[in-house]
Parts: C-alpha cells; sequence; structure tokens
C-alpha cells in the first residue's frame, strides 16, 4: 500500500463496514499501522507478515480488526424488530436487571440514620478492612459492562450500523442501557463492602451482585441453548 500516513488515515472512515448473517451481526474495522522494521533493511510492502514473531515494518499496512456484539440480551435490544419477541425478550431481561439492583440499592440507602447515612459500622478488624479492598479491586475486574459499552461505542461507526439497515439511535440506547446496569453494580458494591462488618458477608454479598449482573449473559446462552423457543434461539444464533 503506498502513499502516505496522512493520506492512508485519511481514507480509512470509507473503509469501515460490517456484513450481517444468520449468525448475527459482525462489524471489521480497517485501521493503519505505520511500523518501523527495528533490524533495518528494506520495507515489507506486501502487507503480509513474513517473519514469525511480531516485528515492525516502515510500512503503512491496513489492518482488518473484527468485532462481534457480545452474546447478552443487550445486543438483542440493537439488532432486533422493535415488535419482535427477541426484542421484547431483551426488554424483560433488562428490567429484571434494574429491578434487582434498584431494590438493592434501595435497602442499602434504608438502613442508615443521622450522622451515618450509608450504615457504615465502625472499629472494623483488620481482617475486615483488607477484605473491603480485595473486594473492590476484585469488584472493578469482574465487571465487564462498562468497558463493553464503551468499547462498542468507540469502534463501531455509525456508518456501519446504518450501512447494515439498523438504527445507531438502537445501538447508543442499548449501549447506554449496558453502561447503568454496570454502573448499579459498581455502586451497589460498593454499599455493600462499607456496610459489611463481616468477611463472609463482603464476598457473598459480591457474588449475588455479580449473578444478577450477568442476568443478559445467562439469558442469551439459554436462549442460544434452545431452551426458551425457536424464535429466540434463531435471534441469538
Amino acid at each position: 500500500m503506498a502513499g502516505s500516513q496522512t493520506d492512508i488515515s485519511a481514507s480509512l472512515d470509507d473503509l469501515d463496514w460490517g456484513e450481517r448473517a444468520r449468525t448475527g451481526v459482525v462489524f471489521h474495522r480497517q485501521s493503519a499501522r505505520l511500523n518501523a522494521n527495528p533490524n533495518g533493511g528494506d520495507a515489507n510492502t506486501d502487507g503480509i507478515d513474513d517473519s514469525p514473531t511480531n516485528s515492525f515494518r516502515d510500512t503503512a499496512v491496513g489492518c482488518h480488526e473484527k468485532i462481534l456484539l457480545p452474546q447478552s440480551t443487550h445486543s438483542l435490544l440493537f439488532t432486533e424488530n422493535v415488535f419482535s419477541l427477541p426484542f421484547g425478550f431483551a426488554v424483560f431481561v433488562l428490567l429484571v436487571s434494574f429491578w434487582c439492583l434498584g431494590l438493592a440499592l434501595w435497602d442499602n440507602l434504608s438502613g442508615g440514620g443521622p450522622g451515618n447515612p450509608l450504615n457504615v459500622p465502625v472499629n472494623v478488624s483488620h481482617q475486615v478492612r483488607a477484605a473491603q479492598y480485595l473486594s473492590i479491586l476484585i469488584a472493578l475486574i469482574m465487571e465487564e459492562e462498562v468497558p463493553t459499552s464503551t468499547y462498542l461505542l468507540r469502534m463501531i461507526p455509525r456508518s456501519s450500523v446504518e450501512r447494515l439497515g439498523l438504527s445507531y439511535a438502537k445501538f447508543v440506547i442499548s449501549a447506554i442501557s449496558r453502561l447503568s446496569v454496570g454502573y448499579l453494580f459498581l455502586l451497589n458494591v460498593f454499599l455493600v463492602v462499607v456496610q459489611s462488618d463481616r468477611v463472609l458477608d463482603i464476598f457473598y454479598d459480591m457474588l449475588a451482585l455479580n449473578f444478577v449482573a450477568l442476568v443478559d449473559d445467562i439469558a442469551f446462552k439459554l436462549a442460544k441453548y434452545d431452551v426458551l423457543g425457536k424464535h429466540l434461539r434463531n435471534a441469538s444464533s
């Protein structure tokens, strides 16, 4: 591929596309790499990495990155028709997630009093304090809704969505709903951690909240395994 880096970068906006098959929606994003050969020598201009390692070349190479939608009912909010059964199923699962996390948040916020609105215990043991810090770290590692949503919004352009005949507004709403579930999970985890005075209570409550946050993934797998009928199986296959 000839041309300067500026020319290649300017033409990349026209090289994003998507393809829709029976198995769902797959997006491809073509990007440019400007690499330099650390060992010197001539540039490899055929676009193929001939070396057994990840060596760099002093040529701009077009790279295709396949972006698969996550296997989650949040994806059905984007790919399915509003009046279809799969879309209604995805909305139901989303409402269940919001309902469970909302009830947990309400319960966590209702136990406080004057001077201690979050009901934070005092003089907890060093073991509990260590478990609190550790559980926050674990929660940040486990939580995948927020990074997944931001990744999809950043990597899938509007042109690719509209080229498939899909609504970009539905795509954004799907990502926002995923973000909301993720932030509700993190908020509940924070409240559970600061309110607990026993180590096991911290980890038990975290596991329960994580299960609620994964309801969309579990529901999607049940649909994919033909547990919930052929319409949902076809939508999730």
